[in-house]
């Protein structure tokens, strides 16, 4: 079976590429931690990268929106918005068609993009812990700013499917999976610009602690009153923690309090207001730096 090596988990905006200012302490503090995920990523060595995130109706508009949708076929190509340069990224076909296949079997209405086009929320994440683009990529998509929202406890059932899709890949594929969003931040309104530092230190000690259940009994609801309607993207770290995770289901009303992920270790996280969000990178498994 296949093998899971190792999950992250980053904010994504792309002010962090086109506003960066490298001879800024935080700028440069968020700079090293992405260097470090790149150089983890590297000794990992992975078959295949899973990156889960949002897109922000670049892709998809009001006409056609999907809750979750997999990137399939051979080639991604970035949207280059946002200041983030284009590329063309490979994607690992055979694991999405597979991610798909079992997915709908599974009861998840998944949707699907061939050939797909990416935004900063992936792009912005790759180019800098894998500027090469050599990795071939899983896109899975997840609905973060277009209500209704989905409950977190999908997430993190989506991991799960992750995790059990991996398991019944070729025995020598090794897959990293990179959740990637949040964490507070306002997009386009009045507070554009405000940063919830006591949010996010919270969900980070959630991380810490690998209580997913505490995320978990999050109500998306709270999380955009408090936190801005970036934060529900938090929802990608989610799938990411459950991915790593041994927990064998998550309820779809009520979910476990007790339900523990892999305990976090937070790489970095600033505050920055000249990104207008909350900055945060996790190692999410394995425990110790490989």
């Amino acid at each position: 079976m296949g093998r899971l090596v190792g999950a992250y988990a980053t904010s994504h905006t792309a002010m962090m590429i086109r506003k960066l200012q490298p001879d800024n302490d935080v700028h440069a503090a968020v700079h090293q931690a992405f260097a470090q995920v790149r150089a983890e990523i590297d000794r990992l060595s992975p078959d295949v990268l899973v990156v889960v995130s949002s897109e922000h109706l670049a892709s998809f508009s009001y006409d056609s929106f999907p809750q979750i949708c997999v990137g399939i076929g051979e080639i991604a190509t970035g949207w280059g918005d946002g200041g983030v340069a284009s590329a063309e990224v490979p994607l690992a076909g055979a694991f999405a068609a597979q991610l798909l296949s079992e997915g709908v079997a599974a009861g998840f209405d998944l949707a699907f993009s061939a050939n797909p086009k990416i935004d900063h929320a992936f792009m912005a994440p790759l180019t800098l812990i894998r500027p090469e683009m050599d990795i071939p990529v899983v896109p899975v998509f997840q609905n973060a700013n277009t209500e209704p929202l989905p409950p977190l406890w999908r997430s993190a059932q989506l991991g799960e499917l992750l995790r059990d899709v991996i398991t019944r890949r070729p025995a020598a594929e090794t897959v990293v999976v990179l959740g990637t969003g949040g964490l507070s931040h306002w997009v386009g309104t009045p507070e554009m610009g405000q940063i919830n530092s006591a949010f996010d230190e919270r969900f980070l000690q959630h991380v810490r602690a690998g209580d997913l259940g505490a995320i978990l009994a999050m109500k998306t609801a709270d999380v955009l009153a408090e936190a801005g309607n970036g934060a529900p993207e938090i929802c990608n770290w989610v799938t990411a923690m459950a991915a790593a995770s041994r927990q064998e289901s998550w309820g779809v009303s009520e979910p476990e309090r007790t339900a523990r992920g892999p305990r976090g270790v937070v790489l970095a996280y600033e505050s920055v207001p000249d990104w207008a969000t909350g900055i945060a990178l996790a190692r999410l498994a394995p425990e110790e730096e490989p």
